[in-house]
């Protein structure tokens, strides 16, 4: 039997067996939506704490040398990574896969933003509603915000609650997390490149390999030295992406067991333990996190399947904290703010989800016609 024949009988199945080598299977990885929600959910879980409290000192975390929304970035970033470079080889050309890259992104950042700064900000500017809106360097500031110009989303003259002195910055931040975006980006480029150079065929993924092993290991060998703020961001999180981006080339060959996902789980004990779990947080989660992405349980209602919040959650998470923290006070502690703040937030990423990202996803190239059925959304 011919693998096309076999890829055709089994396109219906959760998984299918692949062409390349009998271990290596194709799943459908229907958890990666929960997986992103609960990442989001943890920045959200950070800030919360960052905004009721003016501090991240009483953050569960704090104490490991990063806070939980940090560690939900790298989450992110390695499910990225994996998600990201399996969109790129089922793509024709690489401006069809920037296309792709483009409409999950774009749409989602450019209302978010317009919401924020023209509804959510203008109540508590000091001059009134009226001249903040009119301002025109409001305006610039969206215009930076949505061509990655800049990723500092903050008025001088927006105070969404008292500011306890001078030099507190945090009660005029609009946004908080936009950060990421660009860095995002970054990876899709890096991402693309690799793809465009047929560095993901069989007979170039040595040299795909070593480039991003390479990658990895200048980032860990410069990460804490560079100053410049956003390379600085970007080598944060590279070593997160390039994980995903070896654990996508090695579910080719392997497929990912429950009992090495474990394995690996329990290395973050002696990491933290050890006062390196930042470092070494990407390389002991990534291969649970691809296994438990494919795992044939499903720990989402069946309602929530076709829907991805995440980006939502990670959007609206920062503002609508702040407006709790102006509306409630001061006398909130992390946990009780995260209770307010995450199902509000949820509400504001579904709307997000079903009247912007899922109609802006219509508009995406077809996956090329050679590829296997589609098991992965990206």
């Amino acid at each position: 039997m011919s693998n096309t024949q076999l890829v055709g009988q089994c396109a219906s199945k959760a998984s299918v067996q692949r062409g390349l080598g009998s271990s290596m299977v194709a799943t459908h990885y229907r958890n990666f939506d929960a997986l992103r929600l609960f990442a989001a959910g943890t920045v959200v879980f950070s800030h919360s704490f960052l905004i009721a409290t003016g501090s991240e000192a009483t953050e569960p975390l704090a104490g490991t040398g990063r806070v939980t929304g940090i560690y939900g970035v790298f989450i992110f970033f390695i499910l990225s990574g994996f998600l990201v470079t399996e969109s790129a080889k089922r793509t024709a050309t690489l401006p069809d896969f920037m296309l792709k890259r483009f409409l999950r992104i774009a749409p989602a950042l450019v209302v978010s933003t317009l919401v924020v700064a023209y509804l959510v900000c203008p109540p508590f500017a000091a001059d009134g509603p009226l001249a903040f809106v009119i301002d025109g360097s409001v305006l610039n500031l969206v215009m930076q915000i949505v061509s990655l110009h800049s990723a500092g989303f903050y008025f001088a003259n927006v105070t969404f609650y008292p500011k306890l002195n001078e030099a507190d910055w945090l009660p005029s931040v609009a946004n908080g997390v936009l950060w990421t975006i660009r860095i995002e980006v970054i990876g899709y480029v890096l991402i693309g490149l690799m793809a465009a150079a047929s560095l993901f065929k069989a007979r170039l993924q040595p040299v795909m390999i070593a480039i991003v092993i390479s990658l990895i290991v200048a980032t860990m060998a410069y990460a804490y030295s560079v100053k410049t703020k956003w390379i600085s961001e970007l080598l944060l999180v590279l070593p997160s992406l390039c994980c995903g981006i070896l654990m996508n080339w090695l579910v080719q060959r392997h497929r990912p067991s429950g009992w090495i996902a474990l394995a690996s789980l329990t290395g973050l004990v002696p990491a933290a333990y050890f006062g390196v779990l930042p470092q070494a947080f990407c390389f002991l989660v990534a291969y649970p996190l691809i296994w438990f992405g494919g795992a044939a349980f499903n720990p989402m209602p069946r309602f929530y399947e076709g829907t991805d919040i995440s980006y939502g959650v990670y959007l609206y998470g920062w503002p609508i904290t702040q407006l709790i923290r102006h509306f409630v006070g001061p006398d909130l502690n992390g946990y009780e703010m995260t209770a307010l703040a995450l199902p509000a937030t949820m509400a504001a990423a579904w709307l997000s989800w079903r009247f912007i990202e899922k109609p802006a996803l219509r508009f995406k190239p077809a996956r090329r016609q050679d590829a296997p059925p589609q098991s992965l959304r990206a």
